[in-house]
């Protein structure tokens, strides 16, 4: 996902991303679809949580409840079997109450942590399935960040905030009920406090949402540094650019501690806030219990039951008012994660789209007038009226400076980008009416930097073709000059490549990218200088298994050596998105034109050095 050159960005972007198929607006609306997409898949889980929450949320109440009589019947009415029974109801209530917050708390987390994986999994998908202007216009670090980071906060929200409003809500009500029943006058007093309680936890719920909207793109950024930095590490160490880098560091950590210390504040100020109100009523309650009791109107026993389940009540306010600033947090997450969810790709398979089949002997191509730029408002477009035509199992050698749009053909034809003017064909068969799949598995790839994944060595081999026998596997290898390295490793083809390849070298990358592309075994064969991290004698060896591999299969090759063009059966000569000249390489040459002064100044010099 680095920066690469980006099919109309700018054209694009905002149709890609900015348009999801459900725009989730509003707190309530990201509830119901997280309830709608993802908790719904584990009912059977949530039920369970469901029952447990309940069981404990009463055993708070039933605990409060059981106060009145203990008083009563043991120091008013001196009742010596309730010396026993209540005890043991209080001890059996507790019991359950463990058992159940036990289970409550196990299934919660575990529900939390499937419904974070789902998500993970719907983002992977998304994103993989992008095409690349949509991969190329968001750095790789932000794609990151929302994997980890805003995954995190939709985890916490979702087994903190989410699943303890649910049960702090019911002990709340609970104990409400508790409280009406014993006095339904001290009841509506202590609710007096709930408006203002209620106005503050969503002012500073809005205030949290704000700034960890803020910091989870702070966070992104650092992500992005974070991710240039080590991809960039050679340059750094060669350039001695370590202060500069901390120094880019520093200054987004700062930035993002800025808005997270903000978020800290604000979730510190939710609980002695409701406490500053709590305390308020409960003064005053008491001051209406004492002149209630001093006039014969209310029992110790009725009024301590009553205090009891009021400062039980408490706590809930207070968790409340707290889990709400982190069910804010989550919310603000799992927007971010819902627009990665929601996006989609700008280049999908028409709905009359058919699967390609290259019957044997075919695969001509033909590019008719095609027009294309990554930019729409581009002055200048990346290629531009391009129309060539190649015979099946014909090799074409495209030659040309930099950025007179090899490469962008090669992206074309693989549908990465579409082209904004004429057609692309295979077979006779415009690639547009193609489905992607069909089109892209009749291709075999190799870049001039080759990209390896960190697994093992036949495990990248076998991504050319996944159902690759381990002979297959051996027999490509041994085509593309690998085998006797890979058996001279410690663990042969098990070996681990590490990140990008880099336990490997630049040439033994390349020779098993190479591999990658013969056990693929695809009709039509695009390599950019496929040969040329290669040393002269691994060089022989493999130039010598590309001729076998291109007997018969349509070849187009990016050029920048001599050797490469000699033999093909046509040289196109690109200059600033345009067909320059064509023909052979004495043809070229004797036009004294674009391709004889690449001879003169490139060419050449491998000529006279060899």
């Amino acid at each position: 996902m680095a920066q690469l050159p980006t099919n109309a960005a700018d054209r694009h972007q905002s149709a890609v991303l900015a348009q999801p198929v459900s725009p989730a607006k509003g707190q309530w609306t990201m509830i119901v679809r997280l309830g709608r997409d993802y908790v719904r898949r584990h009912l059977t889980t949530l039920s369970f949580a469901v029952v447990a929450m309940l069981v404990t949320s009463a055993s708070t109440p039933l605990l409060s409840y059981l106060v009145q009589p203990a008083l009563d019947l043991i120091f008013t009415q001196k009742r010596a079997d309730m010396l026993v029974l209540i005890p043991l109801a209080i001890v059996a209530v507790v019991i359950v109450r463990s058992i159940s917050g036990f289970v409550e708390q196990a299934l919660v987390n575990g529900l939390a942590e499937r419904i974070v994986a789902d998500t993970q999994r719907d983002m992977f998908r998304a994103q993989i399935h992008l095409d690349l202007t949509s991969l190329n216009a968001v750095h790789s670090g932000e794609v990151v960040s929302k994997f980890l980071y805003d995954a995190q906060l939709l985890r916490n929200s979702l087994a903190r905030g989410v699943a303890g409003l649910g049960k702090e809500l019911l002990t709340l009500i609970g104990l409400m009920i508790v409280m009406l029943v014993m006095d339904w006058q001290l009841t509506l007093i202590s609710l007096v406090v709930l408006p203002a309680v209620a106005w503050v936890t969503q002012a500073l719920g809005r205030s949290i949402r704000k700034s960890v909207d803020r910091g989870m793109q702070e966070t992104s950024n650092f992500s992005t540094t974070l991710s240039e930095a080590l991809a960039g590490r050679r340059i750094i160490k060669a350039y001695g650019l370590e202060t500069y880098a901390s120094a880019m560091a520093d200054a987004q950590i700062s930035q993002r501690l800025r808005f997270l210390l903000r978020t800290v504040r604000a979730r510190a100020a939710a609980v002695p806030a409701t406490d500053l109100f709590g305390g308020l009523v409960i003064a005053f309650t008491i001051f209406y219990a004492g002149w209630e009791g001093l006039h014969g109107h209310l029992t110790l026993g009725h009024f301590a039951a009553f205090l009891a389940a009021m400062l039980l009540a408490q706590q809930p306010v207070r968790n409340l008012t707290q889990l709400w600033t982190v069910a804010a947090e989550g919310l603000s997450a799992a927007t971010r994660i819902f627009e990665v969810i929601d996006a989609r790709p700008s280049i999908v398979d028409r709905s009359s789209a058919k699967a390609l089949a290259i019957a044997h002997g075919g695969g001509a191509i033909t590019f008719d007038q095609v027009r294309f730029s990554y930019h729409g408002d581009a002055a200048i477009p990346a290629v531009d009226d391009v129309s060539f035509s190649i015979a099946p199992g014909q090799k074409i050698a495209l030659v040309g400076p930099s950025g007179a749009g090899k490469s962008t053909l090669f992206n074309l034809l693989l549908r990465f980008y579409d082209v904004d003017g004429g057609a692309i064909r295979i077979d006779g068969h415009d690639i547009r009416d193609l489905t992607l799949a069909s089109l892209r598995a009749h291709i075999a790839l190799v870049t001039q930097e080759p990209i390896l994944f960190d697994a093992t060595i036949a495990e990248n081999i076998a991504l050319g073709r996944q159902d690759a026998s381990r002979d297959e596997i051996m027999a490509a290898a041994n085509t593309a000059a690998a085998h006797d390295f890979i058996m001279a490793m410690s663990d042969g083809y098990e070996t681990r490549v590490g990140e990008g390849g880099l336990k490997l070298s630049g040439g033994q990358r390349q020779r098993i990218a190479i591999a990658r592309a013969m056990v693929r075994n695809a009709p039509i064969l695009l390599l950019d200088e496929a040969t040329s991290a290669l040393d002269s004698e691994s060089e022989r060896q493999v130039q010598d298994a590309l001729g076998e591999l291109m007997r018969g299969r349509t070849t187009l090759v990016i050029a920048h050596r001599l050797s490469t063009v000699l033999d093909a059966d046509c040289i196109f000569v690109l200059d600033h998105g345009r067909v320059a000249e064509s023909g052979s390489h004495s043809e070229l040459l004797a036009r004294k034109g674009l391709y004889a002064r690449l001879y003169q100044h490139g060419f050449e010099e491998e000529r006279v050095s060899g």
